[in-house]
């Protein structure tokens, strides 16, 4: 593909941009990706091959795609951790299992495509164990109240990765976004070394910049630490004091951002900017691969989105192909040349950088150059900048060696025409310089590497629906891990012989105690989650199995992520049950939102029992060991995932999951036609993740809301109607944060305005600087079904869930 002529480019003035190898800087680190915070690569292991391989040759496999040169994984510690619970290879002191849990796995494959990786192990949280007192077992709820005992907690994680999966740790860090400590730094550092691990570097702390002027002020605790970790840094703030301590800088988690062309645009600035203005060295984007389920956190804030295993689909490629543009071209060890000597600032807004192998000739140039509506990820916020296109002259010092081509690749993410990592002819050098128009947008690569590839692969048709009906019996499930498509929200739950009949097995919660956790720190009791945050009309059923008098068994329709919301039947030992809205509080008293209540004989300890639970729109039914214990009458507003769990952490054990369609609601609504000049409005969403053409919208990057069927845009005209889409249009443009629309509430502002889009509960759908009195101006986009509402979790001022429509 030949670079086509920029509009607006031809005739201007080029700057000049030096690139002297004389003056050179910090050494490369890398580009990585982060699995977990937590549990962020969960569906990804249940997908078939060979999807799977072609996702992971994605991510890791060396000139093909990603190529990644880091993996940070997180240190499993049995607590939510963002989008689950990683189970922990030691649930209690007396237990070790290294097996557990999919991150093992994870490495094993990125080490096997690329055995240069580097790997990264960092706890989110700690099993409640290591902050009790080794003597009384009294917990203190910090995991450095007793450094030596968590420093072998963190031991026993490296020495099974090396032990037995083969695995070389590279670097640990301390405790994600939480506090530090000297003395458990000082002996993580000591036991590393008296254990043969001296060579491993410690990462401190993995958060805010603060952590800088606490090293600076402690010169022992400095000592023990090798790299500065900072999540989500603004390239706006001062790192003096960081760089004062001589060690290495690294954006150690960043991005957060969905993974459309404004993610990877996000992904491309900072990527340049970190070393520019802030002279960080690596960049780990959270998270590597989005295989988690829409209805918990953050959803495909990743490289690339994987989250049908039952139809290996996967999308969303462009963050790939913006890592590609640097990671295909480098190796970490690298010099960056310093500002002003191949790296540094455009004229016009953007940035470029120049690494070079310094014990060879190679050299590799990026440039990118992104607008200020386009450059900003989820987080930080970024100061308004103007970024204009320009012509740049790139000038080679005679010590750049006698290149007369240059290879050449080019991304474009804001262009009505985008271009993802697209081979160009060779640039050319005349008098060591060349000269190329770069337009807003623009990400290049030039380099005397010409190794690289753009891997393809075509992923099945999407299937976005969960399929039903869906039944595990778990016997096919290997031991330690998580039965298929089940994703622990609360404890952990873990597939394990049956000690009463070891030709079964059952699925068992295996978290003793409350752990010392990083964001729930005592919620609700024990779940695992599993379907469709759309579902409404479903039965599930399971059977389960109590070991103490305390315990209950619970089975939920209907439930957000925490299960805070939704329809939850519990059943204790003495045969008392309850439905309530939401599942159980960990103090096992059903104080809140009660529905219905009553009792049945006795079940008993370690006695199977099965409940079954069915909600159909505004009913629930539930029977306990086959016979119906109620009909009741239920509210209609909630919808979510199916669900199971219990009340406090006991070791409850759970078989024969069942969950089929119920209700009649499951078939797609008629088609309703659209046409330009066709008005919009609000109607009650289609539930159970059945796709309504009516209300099927697809967002854009251009911040476009795009009907589907029709192909044509909402547009403020004559109200808010249907119209042709025009890419210069400003009245269809309702920019939103394209990453948290898909996990809360977000106004969609039209462009250049304070107008925001608004809907009513009479069903009329506007534009307006204010909300109606009756209505809303926030809006949640629902990938699974296209759908835009007017409500992420349930709102019980707006009741029933409305979405946008083009039918009345």
């Amino acid at each position: 593909m030949r670079l086509p002529i920029m509009l607006g480019l031809v005739g201007l003035a080029a700057s000049t941009y030096v690139v002297d190898k004389t003056n050179q800087d910090q050494a490369f680190n890398g580009i990585g990706g982060l699995s977990g915070g937590g549990a962020t690569s969960r569906l990804l292991v249940d997908y078939k091959e060979p999807m799977r391989t072609q996702i992971l040759d994605y991510l890791f496999k060396p000139n093909f795609g990603a190529n990644l040169q880091i993996l940070k994984v997180e240190i499993g510690g049995d607590s939510q951790s963002t989008d689950g619970t990683e189970t922990s290879h030691m649930h209690s002191k007396d237990d070790l299992d290294v097996t557990r849990g999919y991150e093992w796995w994870l490495m094993k494959e990125a080490k096997a495509r690329n055995p240069d990786i580097k790997l990264y192990g960092l706890p989110w949280a700690f099993p409640g164990w290591v902050g009790n007192d080794p003597t009384t077992g009294v917990p203190s709820g910090s995991p450095f109240t007793y450094p030596n005992q968590t420093s072998n907690y963190i031991l026993q994680w490296i020495k099974g990765a090396k032990n037995t999966h083969g695995l070389d740790i590279d670097y640990i860090g301390i405790w994600n976004e939480r506090s530090s400590s000297a003395s458990y730094a000082q002996s993580l550092r000591d036991t590393f070394a008296q254990n043969g691990f001296g060579d491993i570097k410690i990462v401190a702390k993995d958060g805010g910049a603060d952590i800088c002027t606490t090293l600076q002020q402690d010169p022992a605790y400095a000592k023990t630490v090798d790299i500065i970790g900072l999540h989500y840094p603004s390239d706006y703030s001062d790192y003096s004091v960081c760089h004062s301590l001589n060690k290495p800088v690294w954006a150690s988690e960043e991005s957060s951002s969905y993974d459309d062309y404004n993610g990877a645009a996000c992904w491309a600035r900072v990527t340049a900017s970190h070393y520019v203005l802030s002279g960080m060295t690596a960049s780990i984007m959270w998270n590597l691969v989005g295989a988690y389920y829409h209805g918990t956190n953050w959803y495909a804030s990743s490289m690339l989105t994987s989250v049908q295993p039952w139809s290996g689909f996967w999308e969303n490629m462009e963050v790939v192909w913006a890592t590609a543009h640097i990671t295909q071209f480098t190796k970490i060890g690298w010099k960056y040349l310093k500002n002003g000597s191949g790296s540094g600032q455009l004229t016009n807004g953007g940035f470029y950088t120049t690494l070079v192998d310094p014990t060879g000739t190679d050299f590799t140039i990026i440039v990118v150059k992104i607008s200020h509506e386009h450059a900003p990820c989820t987080r930080p916020g970024l100061p308004k900048e103007t970024v204009n296109p320009e012509t740049a002259t790139f000038k080679l010092a005679a010590d750049m060696g006698n290149v007369s081509t240059l290879a050449f690749w080019r991304s474009n993410f804001e262009a009505a025409t985008k271009m993802e990592f697209e081979k160009q002819p060779d640039m050319q050098i005349a008098n060591g310089e060349f000269t190329i128009p770069i337009a807003l947008g623009d990400f290049f690569t030039f380099s005397t590497v010409r190794t690289a590839t753009k891997g393809a692969y075509t992923p099945p048709a999407s299937v976005p629906s969960f399929p039903l009906p869906h039944s595990d019996d778990f016997d096919g499930v290997v031991n330690g891990q998580e039965a298929p498509l089940c994703a622990d929200q609360i404890g952990a739950f873990e597939v394990h012989p049956d000690s009463k009949n070891t030709s079964n097995k059952i699925m068992r919660q295996m978290v003793p105690q409350l752990p010392i956790g990083w964001s729930d720190h005592g919620s609700n009791g024990p779940m695992t989650l599993i379907g469709m945050k759309e579902w409404q009309d479903v039965t599930v059923q399971v059977d389960f199995r109590l070991p103490v008098p305390q315990a209950t068994g619970c089975v939920a329709t209907r439930v957000n992520q925490m299960w805070a919301n939704g329809i939850a039947l519990c059943v204790a030992v003495d045969g008392h049950w309850n439905l309530t809205y939401g599942g159980p509080p960990q103090s096992g008293q059903f104080t809140t939102k009660p529905i219905a209540s009553g009792s049945v004989s006795a079940i008993g300890l370690n006695n199977w029992c099965n409940l079954k639970l069915t909600t159909v729109n505004d009913t629930a039914q539930a029977w306990i060991n086959g016979a119906q214990v109620l009909n009741t009458h239920i509210r209609n507003i909630d919808n979510g995932f199916a669900a199971f769990g219990l009340n406090e952490w006991f070791q409850v054990e759970f078989d024969n999951l069942n969950i089929a369609q119920a209700g009649t609601n499951w078939a797609p609504p008629a088609k309703c036609p659209a046409a330009v000049g066709t008005p919009l409005v609000m109607k009650n969403c289609q539930p159970n993740g059945v796709f309504d053409e009516a209300m099927g919208f697809q967002l854009t990057s251009q911040w476009h809301i795009v009907h589907k069927a029709s192909g044509l845009c909402v547009t403020k005209a004559n109200g808010v109607t249907l119209q042709t889409c025009s890419f210069t249009d400003l009245n269809q443009q309702f920019q939103n944060d394209y990453t948290r629309i898909r996990n809360t509430v977000v106004p969609m502002t039209l462009y250049g305005t304070s107008e925001r889009l608004v809907g009513s509960l009479d069903g009329s759908v506007g534009v307006s600087s204010s909300a109606p009195s009756h209505g809303w101006n926030t809006w949640s986009y629902f990938p699974n079904t296209f759908q835009l509402r007017n409500q992420y979790d349930t709102n019980t001022g707006l009741g029933y869930p409305k979405c946008l429509s083009v039918c009345k």
